[in-house]
């Protein structure tokens, strides 16, 4: 999809623009950090990470419940880098982590650009010169935090509110899946692209990136690579009403090929865990019911794969 042609996603990219600016403020130490929130699925991570990787930066990515201590580990071992934290809501209702965050983004008077950030352990404090910077990413505004603390947070970061209409984040789930993600072909990804989009709009359901890009597009790997006996197209449906349904596309019957594999992985663990031939033997029937010729089967099949 190009910008050219549709102008939500020209909109949308202009608008991307000063995150990616925001962004690039962090990594070239022009400002110590950056607070991105918005509804979740607008594809403020991607937006983030996606440049970071292009830029080739060495950054930190943490995602989910964070304590206190579990924050400064983070900064301790991040000193010099960029640390993204994502989803980490709670840390904000935590004095001890706020107190961590307003010391390592604070600005240093001698602009050296070194903030140092103190942790009391039970064997005495630690003090860790930070010269890094953190961008965190949130489902809520820092209004929606309620501690006293976040008026001086806001005040050391650039904060911005990303909430894209859904007419744009539409074209922008349409222009990654243009790109190919995870390997998969452009082709199949907008293949996948626009059954999910209609099945979101049959249902009222408003599209999300990660609706897309950690649901749809997994489900259609796990199906494309006959690791599952629904077809991907009954996933995604499944998925987006969060209950099992009547299925509507042919099944996959795996249960001969997952037979075969646990069969295999016995025989690889008999391998590896004993040296006699009886032993092995024994083992085998004891576990599986299956015959001596089927384990030299299984470990004929392995050794050809370079397994054992």
């Amino acid at each position: 999809t190009r910008m050219a042609d549709n102008p939500h996603l020209e909109s949308l990219m202009s608008k991307i623009k000063v995150v990616k600016a925001r962004v690039r403020g962090v990594v070239h130490r022009k400002h110590t950090g950056l607070y991105l929130f918005g509804r979740q699925g607008t594809g403020k991570t991607h937006t983030v990470c996606s440049l970071l990787d292009k830029l080739a930066v060495n950054h930190s990515y943490s995602n989910g419940h964070l304590t206190p201590m579990g924050l400064f580990d983070l900064i301790h071992l991040n000193r010099d880098r960029v640390i993204v934290l994502d989803d980490v809501a709670s840390i904000f209702n935590q004095p001890i982590a706020l107190q961590l965050l307003l010391a390592a983004l604070g600005n240093p008077h001698d602009h050296s650009g070194i903030r140092y950030v103190h942790y009391k352990t039970a064997k005495g404090d630690v003090r860790v010169p930070f010269s890094g910077g953190i961008i965190a990413i949130s489902n809520l505004a820092l209004d929606g935090h309620h501690h006293a603390i976040l008026r001086a947070l806001r005040d050391r970061v650039f904060t911005i509110n990303y909430e894209p209409a859904d007419e744009q984040i539409i074209a922008l789930i349409q222009h990654i899946a243009s790109k190919g993600i995870h390997g998969v072909s452009p082709a199949n990804c907008l293949k996948v692209c626009t059954f999910l989009l209609n099945e979101c709009q049959l249902r009222d359901i408003r599209p999300s990136v990660r609706l897309f890009v950690d649901k749809a597009m997994r489900d259609f790997e796990l199906s494309e690579a006959g690791q599952s006996e629904t077809h991907w197209k009954d996933l995604i449906c499944s998925n987006l009403e969060q209950q099992l349904i009547e299925l509507k596309h042919p099944t996959n019957d795996l249960s001969r090929a997952e037979q075969i594999a646990a069969e295999r992985r016995i025989a690889l663990d008999i391998l590896l865990s004993f040296e006699s031939k009886a032993e092995r033997i024994d083992q085998w029937k004891t576990r599986t019911g299956k015959s001596q010729a089927a384990f030299y089967r299984r470990a004929k099949e392995l050794r050809a794969e370079g397994q054992a």
